[in-house]
């Protein structure tokens, strides 16, 4: 277990959030969703990026919930575990943090004029999901059928829940914000890795 919360600090502390948060959605209802659900129009400031820690919908079935933190749970463990195994977890937290940020900007100019509550941390399982793919392109011959035949499963899911009949635009748009997200960071990691590499004449 120790190693384990060595590994994977930033990906376990997201999850048991995710779980605490869940928990107490199912026992207070409503009212977590009031006071940490995102909100089109926020009331208090930490609404802006809470929202991505929470799973279910105001007024939804109890089920809805926990199929929710389920789904994004498929994204965040084996591809945020990936990522932070082979990337580090500062990286991790630095993908986490640009991720809440970006997609919370996209909901809120989504949103305009709007009076809508969101939750999810979708957008975040997107962005390890394609720092887990550009991974698994070159480490894919290390790992056995069967989890190839996960990873495969798991890509594909994603991909179907990308589309807007399914999951509809403004989550579309959040999800394709989670990607774009991985892809800021990546770009501005190598970039920064060459300019403070030093010149060989």
């Amino acid at each position: 277990m120790k190693n384990i919360l060595k590994t994977y600090p930033v990906v376990i502390t997201l999850t048991f959030i995710c779980l605490l948060l869940g928990i107490l959605t199912s026992i207070y209802g409503n009212a977590m969703y009031d006071l940490l659900a995102f909100h089109s129009k926020p009331v208090y400031y930490w609404q802006y990026m809470s929202g991505t820690l929470m799973h279910g919908s105001k007024g939804a079935p109890l089920w809805f919930l926990w199929v929710h933190l389920f789904l994004n749970g498929l994204m965040i463990l084996p591809f945020g575990g990936l990522l932070e195994r082979k990337r580090g977890s500062k990286y991790v937290l630095l993908v986490f943090v640009t991720a809440t940020v970006i997609s919370s900007i996209a909901f809120h100019f989504l949103t305009q004029g709007q009076k809508i509550q969101a939750t999810g941390i979708s957008a975040v399982g997107y962005a390890f999901i394609t720092g887990g793919v550009i991974l698994l392109l070159n480490i894919w011959k290390e790992f056995s059928c069967t989890v190839k035949l996960c990873y495969l499963f798991l890509i594909l899911l994603s991909i179907l829940m990308l589309l807007p009949m399914i999951t509809g635009w403004i989550s579309t748009f959040l999800h394709l914000s989670g990607i774009a997200s991985y892809l800021l960071v990546l770009s501005s990691a190598t970039t920064l890795r060459e300019m403070l590499e030093p010149s060989v004449d």
